[in-house]
Order: structure tokens, then C-alpha cells, then sequence
């Protein structure tokens, strides 16, 4: 393994990286240990050889940049989507001709995907999971963690050879290229607009108005801490705490600390700002309470869930002929889509933007049949 971080080892990596067919490439950050959250490794292997970057050093990595764009070289990812949305949030890079070998195992019928279980399946290598949790952020690395990091991509490209091969004996390589192809417009979003963060809480719709309102102030508050100390919201405290606070209203540090979820160092560290942050919530008036985020009504239309019904046992049947997984084939949301359009021809599909060539392919005369024939 070859550490670099430095731009003259940057600069020489990418000018043995630019004649390359083939390169693997993975992304370690530090998520879990930081509220702005950051790419902290670049792992990468070719031919024979495996490297980490370090962009923590601040080198320039526009070289990089410009072999992850390079249609003249395929990259190879395992569980691409995440690792896309951060390298184009941190550097502006956009990634194209990519595989990737977890999409390549769920298309030919995986029960395990996971990159552990994919080298363990191909390779008998068995891949230490000790420092999946681990802070990325942190220098030095032991030669433990860089190990780890290096196991990622050391096997990848190896690995979609294998994979390909499988697809293209099956017929089904092409479904995997345009699901790549789909793949490389992802971008990085924000995971919540923050004036509504706390309805993004699970069980947060459980709450009522009032509670609703203690939730929202302790979500904010929560998050300022945490943006303050680069740390976490969880690390600061967790959902569940701030659920049952929410729903108890506690009034004191004894009704505080009888709230099963809290732990002491929460009491102790945060009591006072909870309790306030509860008697504000107690006084304000109904008018300045958030509104319940209750389900609309709707009005069912029993001929789209017949049809619905219809096209869903197609695709489980088809589903279970290609030994794939019901959703990987037609999420419940293409399919609604296909029953409110209500094709009557094969070619009316195309109006359904969701649905892949692939999957029209392989049943789309049969979902327009099942609409289409009258029920014996």
C-alpha cells in the first residue's frame, strides 16, 4: 500500500493512473464522528498496486478529478451512490463509465451484497469489520485501519470481471450499464430542509402539537451544539431521548430524569436548557403550535388498485423467474405509475420515465397484457 499525501506523490500516482483501462476506487469519511462531515480517504488500486490518498493534506486533486471523468477509463465503485454524491460535494468531480459491483451482484441474484460477503463468496477472503465505525479522521492511521481501507478496493476490479461475466452469460450486462449510466447524474442533496428537521424524526408523527413544538425546540438546539463542536447530533443526544422528553413535558429534574430514554450525563450536562426548552413549549398558545403532519385524505380508486393488483403479480412472477429482487425490478412507485397511466400498448411504457429499458424489456408486454385481457 502506497500512502499519498503529498502533491508530488499525487502528481506521480496520477500520471501511472492515466494510461490505466481500469481503476478501483472507495471513499472513507468521517460521518459518524462529525457534524460537517468530510471525504477523509480515497482508496485506490490498479494493475497490481493499491493506494490512499489523504485530501486532508489539501493537495490539489484536480488529476484525480480528471480520471474519475475520463470515459476512456472505466472506474470500479462497490455501493457507488454514496461515494458519487460526496466525491461531487467535496470536489466538484463527476464520475463517468463506472461499475458497480454491488448493482452488478443485485442483478444477478445475491441474496448477500455486501462487499464482505462478495469477497468471501469469490475470493474466500474473510474481511475484518472492526473499523467499519471508525474515525477516518483521525492521523495517524494505524497500518490496521489502512489495511482495512485498502481491502475495499484491492479486489474490486478483479471482482466486476467476475461479475460481468456472470451478466453477460445471462443477458443481462446491459441491464447493469444503463442502471451505471442512470447512476452518474447523483448528486449530493442535503438530507433535511432544518427549519423541519425534527419532522424528519421517526416517530415524530406520534407527537402531538404540543410536543411537536418541545421536539422542534430541542431539534434546533441539538443542532447548534453540534455544529458548535463539529460533533454528531446523536453525540449530543439521541432521537429517542428527545422523543420521550418531547412527550413527557417534563417539569423538574426528578421528571426529567424519570424519563427512560435520558441518561444521568444528559441531567447533569443539559438539564437546565431542557427544562426551559419544555416550559417555553408548555406556554406557548395554540396558534403558535406546528401543525400535525397528519395524511391527507384521499379518495380510493378501486380500478387503479385492481390494476395495481395485476401488475404486481407480474412482477413478482417475473421477479421469481429471474431469481431478482421484487423491487429491484419494479419498485412499488413504477408500478403505480404504470397503473395510472393505464398503457394500452407496449410503446405507451416510454411515457413512464422511471422504468428502465431493462425492465420494460424483460415485462413489459406482460404488464400491458394484464391490463389489457379480459379476467377469465
Amino acid at each position: 500500500m502506497k500512502w499519498i499525501a503529498s502533491q508530488e506523490s499525487l502528481n506521480e500516482l496520477a500520471s501511472e493512473l492515466e494510461p490505466a483501462s481500469i481503476v478501483a476506487f472507495d471513499t472513507e469519511a468521517d460521518s459518524l464522528h462529525s457534524y460537517y462531515d468530510k471525504v477523509c480517504l480515497i482508496q485506490i488500486s490498479a494493475g497490481a498496486d493499491d493506494y490512499v490518498v489523504d485530501p486532508l493534506t489539501k493537495i490539489d486533486l484536480t488529476r484525480l478529478g480528471e480520471i474519475l471523468s475520463n470515459p476512456a477509463v472505466t472506474k470500479v465503485f462497490h455501493g457507488a451512490d454514496y461515494d458519487l454524491r460526496i466525491l461531487r460535494r467535496d470536489f466538484g468531480f463527476s464520475v463517468v463509465n463506472f461499475v458497480d459491483t454491488m448493482v452488478c451482484a443485485q442483478l444477478l441474484g445475491y441474496e448477500s451484497f455486501g462487499l464482505s460477503a462478495l469477497l468471501k463468496q469469490h475470493f474466500n477472503v474473510d474481511a475484518d469489520k472492526s473499523h467499519q465505525r471508525a474515525d477516518w479522521s483521525m492521523r495517524p492511521l494505524t497500518s490496521q485501519m489502512l489495511a482495512y481501507a485498502t481491502m475495499d478496493t484491492h479486489y474490486l476490479i478483479e471482482l466486476q470481471a467476475q461479475l460481468r461475466e456472470k451478466l453477460e452469460a445471462l443477458g443481462r450486462w446491459d441491464w447493469a450499464v444503463e442502471e451505471f449510466g442512470r447512476m452518474e447524474s447523483i448528486k449530493f442533496r442535503e438530507a433535511e430542509e432544518k427549519e423541519e428537521g425534527f419532522r424528519r424524526i421517526k416517530g415524530s408523527n406520534r407527537l402531538d402539537r404540543r410536543g411537536l413544538a418541545a421536539l422542534s425546540l430541542l431539534h434546533d438546539w441539538r443542532d447548534g451544539l453540534a455544529r458548535k463542536s463539529d460533533r454528531p447530533p446523536f453525540k449530543i443526544i439521541g432521537n429517542e431521548a428527545m422523543l420521550e422528553i418531547s412527550r413527557a413535558l417534563p417539569t423538574n429534574i426528578e421528571s426529567l430524569k424519570s424519563v427512560k430514554a435520558v441518561a444521568p450525563y444528559h441531567t447533569s450536562r443539559f438539564g437546565r436548557e431542557i427544562l426551559s426548552m419544555m416550559s417555553k413549549a408548555r406556554g406557548l398558545d395554540e396558534s403558535e403550535l406546528p401543525a400535525r403532519a397528519d395524511s391527507k385524505g384521499w379518495v380510493r380508486d378501486k380500478n387503479l388498485e385492481r390494476r395495481l393488483e395485476k401488475l404486481k403479480k407480474v412482477r413478482d412472477e417475473v421477479a421469481e423467474s429471474l431469481k431478482i429482487e421484487q423491487s429491484l425490478l419494479a419498485p412499488k412507485h413504477v408500478l403505480t405509475s404504470i397503473a395510472e397511466l393505464d398503457p394500452k400498448q407496449l410503446d405507451d411504457l416510454d411515457a413512464v420515465p422511471s422504468l428502465r429499458r431493462w425492465q420494460k424489456s424483460v415485462m413489459g408486454e406482460q404488464l400491458v397484457k394484464a391490463l389489457t385481457e379480459p379476467a377469465v
